[in-house]
């Protein structure tokens, strides 16, 4: 199927993640054509070499359509898991007593094995013991020994291998794990803008795992009731957060989800942190050309809710219609971003506590561009600094980034509103003020006389001094003194 391009000016504010996997690994430019701003590799998925061919063609792709894409590394993280069972599973029943034992090995009759070594000593009478990632459910009666004695509350099949949550229990693991670590040497080598970290629970272990990657963005993927719990920490010591419904539908009664997600959203908003909405949002389009209404209407709240991307997961890396799903979440970010509504979405304040130039000028931009209801704030930018505070206010215009570092393009493509691209910097202002402008018209995201808000520090070239916003028509000549 043929898709149409959008325009350069049509493009979603909202950007597009997508997981590249066997499905969508030879139709990365497609997607990109289509909406697709970063794309993700899943390493809980595949080997390190299906991830470096994949990473390669798609930044082949994007070299190819002059549009930067950035590299979402997710690392497995600590998931806990049933171990084996004497017939490959166990069934259920609601009302019966189960026990839950840590350790290795096969399970006997009426027995599940779990790789938690900490099982006896989090788990309490009253506590949830989610198996099967929650298609099972037991409450914790008893514990002796090693063993939680556990009455069934909702009655399935659980099979080898299968997840475990305890969203009730405070249980201790090691994170990074010697596998994380490992992956994070690989996510440096292929040069990975952002590092998504999975089932972290607390502050500290972003901070160990800054130690290891002190080049990246880092995601916390908030899928753990313990991480809900501590967000406000994980908020602090994180450049972004991602809010994963898939495991936190399952340490959550489902109902508590939407707005636990409109909370969590709203909470990094205010503090300025960039966010990304994950799981099932188009899963029927896993097997169909079309999603359901509901999932239409999931994309376009979380849109309106403020998220910087919304993320796709299964339905482009195995599913049937990658490219699809990509376009149809484009057009679904498109219309709500057209909408009166779409304009009231959550802003960010000016802290009194943090007036500096950099955050007086980015905000000044964003008002002066609201009030003229100009269509681009163009900013220079060193190390995106800059960008990123303008985006923290939520402006209506579309943030151009301008950089002449590719780290940087790399590290701002997740950012809602805000298009990077990599630009040379030359030796005065005033000259840069006036290459950027006439690039805006070639690449088609201006007309002469448009009206443009211009950010910039003096001296050029230097970081951190975001001092100088100008209001430009373009085609005019450029003077600063």
């Amino acid at each position: 199927m043929t898709f149409e391009r959008p325009s350069p000016r049509d493009r979603a504010f909202t950007k597009i993640v997508a997981t590249i996997g066997p499905a969508s690994e030879d139709c990365a430019g497609e997607m990109i054509d289509v909406g697709m701003s970063v794309a993700r590799v899943n390493f809980s998925h595949g080997t390190t070499e299906d991830h470096e061919r994949r990473i390669r063609k798609v930044r082949e792709a994007a070299r190819e359509r002059m549009t930067p894409v950035g590299i979402l590394a997710d690392l497995p993280g600590p998931k806990m898991r049933t171990g084996d069972f004497a017939d490959g599973g166990i069934e259920c029943v609601e009302g019966e007593l189960i026990r839950v034992r840590a350790g290795g090995g096969q399970a006997i009759a009426g027995e599940v094995l779990v790789d938690v070594p900490d099982l006896a000593s989090a788990v309490k009478p009253g506590h949830r013991i989610a198996l099967a990632d929650g298609q099972v459910e037991l409450l914790a009666e008893d514990v002796y020994g090693d063993t939680v004695l556990g009455r069934v509350r909702r009655a399935g099949f659980v099979g080898n291998h299968k997840g475990v949550h305890l969203p009730d229990s405070d249980v201790r693991y090691e994170l990074p794990t010697a596998e994380d670590r490992e992956l994070i040497k690989f996510a440096r080598h292929i040069e990975a803008d952002i590092l998504g970290v999975s089932f972290v629970g607390h502050g500290h272990e972003i901070e160990e795992i800054r130690k290891l990657a002190p080049d990246q963005l880092i995601v916390s993927k908030i899928e753990r009731s313990t991480a809900l719990r501590n967000l406000p920490e994980l908020i602090e010591a994180s450049d972004g957060i991602m809010v994963a419904r898939g495991d936190l539908g399952v340490e959550l009664e489902l109902e508590q989800v939407p707005i636990v997600q409109k909370g969590m959203l709203e909470d990094a908003v205010r503090a300025g942190k960039f966010t990304i909405t994950a799981t099932e949002m188009l899963e029927s389009m896993t097997t169909s050309s079309r999603p359901t209404r509901a999932e239409v209407s999931d994309v376009a709240n979380a849109v309106l809710d403020g998220t910087d991307a919304v993320m796709l997961s299964g339905e482009t890396a195995v599913g049937e219609y990658p490219v699809e799903a990509v376009a149809t979440m484009s057009r679904i970010a498109r219309e709500v971003e057209s909408s009166k509504r779409y304009r009231h979405r959550p802003r960010r304040k000016l802290d009194a506590h943090a007036a500096t130039f950099s955050n007086a000028t980015s905000m000044a931009a964003v008002h002066v561009a609201n009030a003229l209801e100009l269509e681009r704030i163009v900013c220079f930018t060193e190390t995106g600094n800059t960008v990123r505070l303008i985006s923290r206010f939520r402006p209506n215009a579309e943030i151009v980034a301008l950089s002449p570092n590719p780290k940087t393009i790399g590290r701002l493509t997740a950012l809602a509103h805000v298009r990077p691209i990599l630009f040379r910097r030359e030796t005065s202002l005033e000259e840069m003020l006036y290459m950027a402008a006439e690039m805006l018209v070639v690449r088609g995201l201006a007309d002469y006389q448009d009206e443009i808000v211009f950010v910039a520090g003096v001296p050029p070239g230097v970081a951190q001094t975001t001092n100088v916003m100008k209001l430009h028509r373009i085609g005019e000549e450029v003077k600063l003194s």
